[in-house]
């Protein structure tokens, strides 16, 4: 039987179905997913001579080395994926990589016609229902372009990870810009009526009636449209299972970012998805970080690495808290009494980034406040870890 011109025509053999008149393409590498951690882990496989095809349902920037394929991705099998696009295409590769980060919660948002997406400000009244540096980020973004913003935090924290020092001034630099923060809440429903939507919380409380309404807090991998079915890779606790290297129970088939549920700031998503690439590549890579960072730009320059001191404390350390500055600019440290081993550390204002970054060099390193107080200042107008870990050191007779 032949199919007709122009026609697709569907046909079982035995349990794979092939669409006749189909484009096949081969590639070494596929990378599922254009957002941070996919377009790092692409343009990390080109740069280690690798044939790469990156794919994503929007059109994504030109990246060297790599091919953009926009359409929606399916696993048809462990070793090849059909992309619906304008055109129905089949991929095989040697290795693919699921970058398709996460679903935003709570549960109760998904599917509320009235939600917005974090990545776009919002006018009228919104909610941003999330915690961590992505929340406080997205409720920023709305009250900048005149929004009138209230962000709820499923906990009583809204920076559980970070030294509650640099978190109050980040709260109160919201607070300062108009943002509603109310901890500790609980959605019950939310009841869609045309264009805005009525929130309830558990205790039966009506919280009031938004325009938009913004999930801004990972709950599980986004990856229910990939079929994975088709494959052997595992899921757990709705996020996909790899190892350190980023396998999957699938050997063809990695995965990096926030569907992995590792990692969510997008620096540390990146920085995911360029060593799950160089594993895909056959280099020996492995994540296996001392510390994630957090690094927040607004309302604020704000930046995180390692423990705070009460989850040092947790972790059987015998932790102090130290810093230097005040009002917005200030650095902090928690270091162990006994050993003097750095914990964590980061600042807010203008020393923020720089901060971040040696913290997080030195926490990988195993350095001690003594190392620390070793080094020479970065600048003399603004305190740096060096600075701080003079205070606290006492060198012995």
């Amino acid at each position: 039987m032949r199919p007709l011109a122009g026609v697709q025509c569907t046909f079982l053999i035995g349990a794979t179905k092939l669409v006749v008149g189909e484009f096949t393409q081969d590639t070494e590498i596929l990378v599922i997913g254009g957002g941070p951690t996919g377009r790092e882990a692409a343009r990390r496989c080109a740069e280690l001579g690798k044939q790469t095809l990156l794919a994503d349902p929007d059109p994504l920037p030109a990246t060297t080395g790599v091919e953009n394929v926009q359409g929606s991705v399916r696993f048809a099998d462990k070793r090849s994926v059909q992309v619906t696009g304008e055109h129905v295409s089949r991929i095989r590769f040697k290795r693919a990589i699921v970058c398709t980060g996460c679903h935003m919660g709570p549960n109760v948002l998904r599917g509320l016609e009235a939600s917005g997406s974090w990545r776009e400000p919002a006018q009228g009244r919104v909610l941003v229902a999330g915690s961590g540096t992505l929340a406080v980020t997205v409720a920023m973004q709305n009250a900048t372009s005149g929004a009138d913003v209230v962000l709820a935090c499923p906990g009583t924290q809204l920076l559980p990870s970070v030294d509650p020092i640099i978190s109050a001034v980040i709260v109160e630099h919201l607070v300062s810009n108009q943002v509603d923060l109310l901890p500790n809440i609980q959605f019950a429903g939310i009841t869609q009526d045309n264009d805005s939507a009525l929130v309830v919380l558990d205790e039966g409380t009506v919280l009031g009636e938004f325009d938009k309404i913004i999930a801004a807090h990972p709950i599980g991998g986004h990856f229910e449209n990939l079929d994975l079915q088709n494959t052997a890779v595992e899921i757990e606790s709705g996020w996909i299972k790899i190892a350190e290297t980023g396998t999957t129970a699938e050997n063809r088939i990695l995965a990096a970012g926030g569907c992995t549920g590792l990692v969510f700031e997008p620096a540390a998503a990146a920085h995911h998805g360029r060593l799950v690439a160089e594993s895909a590549c056959g280099l020996d890579a492995t994540w296996d970080p001392a510390a994630i960072p957090a690094f927040l730009e607004a309302p604020l320059p704000m930046s995180w690495c390692g423990l705070n001191e009460a989850m040092a404390t947790e972790e059987g350390h015998d932790p102090t808290s130290i810093g230097l500055g005040k009002g917005q600019t200030i650095v902090r440290m928690v270091h162990d009494r006994q050993s003097g081993l750095l914990l964590g550390a980061g600042a807010t204002g203008s020393s923020a980034r720089i901060v971040g970054e040696a913290a997080t060099m030195a926490l990988e390193m195993g350095a001690t406040i003594e190392d620390l107080a070793a080094l020479s200042p970065v600048a003399q107008d603004r305190p740096g870890l060096a600075d701080v870990a003079r205070t606290a050191w006492k060198p012995t007779s």
